[in-house]
């Protein structure tokens, strides 16, 4: 019979918590997921739900808690600000429409189309960084939280499973020796996309690396 491997699984959604198990536990994985909001009781908490058993691979939330209280949404004070990066967004998206009624200018004009779309992309993301900021879900969190399970558990390779991370999220996280950031399937996707990420999951428990790292010469 052949053993499953051993995933610890650390959010701070209980909705995402949820979808992993539905995803990824079953004959091939074994999943301690945990829920926690705080991360100064992150460390306790992994450690009582562990206890002596060392797990193959941590699948961590990159925007992860940074504060101790962040808060749980949007303040009067922080109503206007991301009211503002919305409407920045909307304004992208109705002038990228709005190429679209002329269907004669569409085919001339694929570089204006493209730029368009990238200022589409660019203020939806500025958007969400501003929104995880307001509500205390940062990177730094996730990263911090990956140092100190490093400290306790050293031969543990972690990754992050992230649904917002953006390039530099994903350079700062490697950086500080995350084994790979995996980007969340889209919910559409979901399904079709986890053999895949089951593949990489298991390769990783097993002690592999990503294909992708390959040595400079």
């Amino acid at each position: 019979m052949t053993m499953r491997h051993h995933i610890a699984f650390i959010e701070d959604d209980e909705l995402e918590i949820a979808t992993f198990r539905r995803l990824y536990a079953g004959d091939q994985f074994e999943l301690t997921s945990l829920c926690i909001t705080s991360p100064r009781s992150a460390l306790p908490q992994i450690e009582e739900a562990l206890g002596a058993r060392i797990p193959d691979l941590f699948v961590l939330d990159l925007f992860f808690p940074a504060t101790s209280d962040p808060p749980g949404g949007f303040t009067p004070d922080t109503f206007g600000g991301a009211r503002a990066g919305l409407a920045l967004a909307l304004r992208a998206a109705e002038e990228l429409e709005g190429m679209f009624l002329d269907e004669s200018a569409l085919a001339k004009n694929d570089k204006e189309l493209l730029r368009a779309g990238s200022e589409l992309v660019y203020w939806s993301q500025r958007m969400l960084r501003h929104w995880c900021d307001v509500l205390g879900q940062s990177p730094s969190g996730g990263i911090a939280l990956m140092r100190r399970l490093r400290e306790k558990y050293p031969a543990v390779p972690a990754v992050f499973y992230s649904r917002k991370a953006m390039v530099p999220d994903v350079k700062a996280a490697l950086e500080a020796g995350a084994l790979d950031v995996l980007i969340k399937p889209h919910r559409s996707l979901e399904d079709a996309e986890a053999v895949h990420v089951r593949e990489i999951l298991a390769a990783y428990c097993e002690g592999r690396g990503p294909g992708w790292r390959r040595p400079l010469h």
